[in-house]
């Protein structure tokens, strides 16, 4: 499987709005001279939610990707090749992350106080089995509803357990659909029940807003545009190769539109949020719609520039431990340079993950299922 620059690219930015957001916005606003300027870097950043949505639909698109290119009967592919792969991608640095987990929280008391907020978790159950269950049966996002529990460590689980519950099931549909028509109809009606279910529960959204956020009934319909991204590519790819033109309107049309959204709308907003995420998603599909046509990214020169999105699941997942960690560096920085030292760190650190640890162990696992290393997901 050939990798794609565009994909990437998306990724990398949408990390990077995610340790904008962690990395409290206000603070990286603060070296902007201009009150408009400040203004655009604080809501851009404050909504870094909708980087998960993008997150979303990049998985969407690749898991789709992964199903049905070059199959034309969907009703024959190989579940067991599937799921071996995401298991082999996801779950080892997965189990790491928890290991260091337990231990930062076990010595949190060596660390400033000031910081401990971005790691200690606290909720009605502490650790306990209900936690625990959650984590190795995906739902957490369903534990963090319920409980309403904080630590950043932690929280960044609920975006994963959304994910591998729609990578659970989906699969399963599309082999029992078997159809391309029918595949895209199923999707579709995720799409419109997500956007229901946001109506449903705003009324609750002050008490709980985790209910509209965080919810698998509210989030499925990102990673469904990123689905039904790939049927588009499928049917129109070609057609946008020869009307470049067109491709690049659309790429930019998205970004505009991703650009909006992060910079006019708050996700605090309930009224806003209802319909947001899925413009979100759209938008950001109509960028990788109209770039992965397009010669110049998919030119060895993008591949290198792309190459941090290869790292963004370790990115996501180690970012909130190196907040705690260097944060008293950090903070003797300075706000816009202490978020530039931050995403180097991040990045470095994912790197060494990436081809110390999640590469040897995911080729060793395929080995033992007798499947090639592959590293476009």
């Amino acid at each position: 499987m050939k990798r794609f620059p565009v994909i990437d690219f998306v990724r990398f930015a949408s990390i990077f709005v995610v340790m904008g957001n962690h990395f409290y916005p206000n603070w990286i606003a603060s070296f902007a001279p201009f009150g408009f300027l400040r203004y655009l870097i604080t809501n851009f950043f404050s909504n870094g939610i909708y980087g998960v949505t993008c997150f979303f639909v990049v998985s969407g698109f690749l898991i789709t990707f992964m199903l049905a290119h070059k199959v034309s009967d969907l009703s024959r592919i190989d579940l067991k090749v599937f799921y071996v792969r995401r298991m082999a991608r996801i779950f080892p640095l997965l189990i790491v992350f928890i290991l260091v987990g337990l231990f930062m929280e076990h010595f949190i008391g060596l660390f400033d106080e000031k910081i401990l907020r971005y790691n200690v978790w606290k909720d009605s159950t502490g650790f306990g089995w209900s936690f625990w269950a959650s984590l190795f049966s995906l739902t957490f996002n369903w534990y963090l509803i319920d409980q309403r529990g904080d630590g950043l460590h932690w929280n960044v689980l609920w975006s994963l357990a959304v994910e591998e519950q729609f990578y659970l099931g989906y699969p399963l549909i599309v082999k029992f659909l078997g159809k391309r028509k029918k595949i895209i109809v199923f999707l579709s009606v995720v799409i419109l029940f997500a956007v229901i279910y946001r109506g449903w529960v705003l009324p609750s959204f002050e008490l709980n807003e985790y209910r509209m956020h965080q919810s698998s009934f509210g989030t499925f319909d990102q990673i469904a545009v990123g689905a039904l991204l790939y049927f588009a590519y499928e049917q129109w790819g070609d057609w946008l190769k020869h009307h470049l033109k067109i491709a690049i309107f659309l790429m930019m049309a998205g970004a505009g539109g991703c650009f909006c959204f992060f910079t006019l709308t708050s996700y605090r907003n309930g009224n806003q949020y209802v319909f947001v995420p899925t413009l979100m998603a759209v938008s950001c599909a109509l960028v990788i719609l109209g770039g992965l046509p397009v010669p110049s990214l998919n030119s060895k020169t993008a591949d290198f520039l792309s190459w941090p999105g290869k790292l963004s699941y370790g990115c996501y997942l180690w970012h909130p431990t190196l907040i705690v960690f260097l944060m008293p560096f950090l903070v003797s920085s300075g706000g816009f340079w202490a978020f530039v030292y931050l995403v180097i760190a991040v990045c470095f650190f994912a790197f060494l993950s990436y081809r110390g640890f999640e590469v040897p162990v995911n080729h060793r696992i395929r080995f033992w299922f007798k499947l090639k290393p592959s590293f476009s997901e």
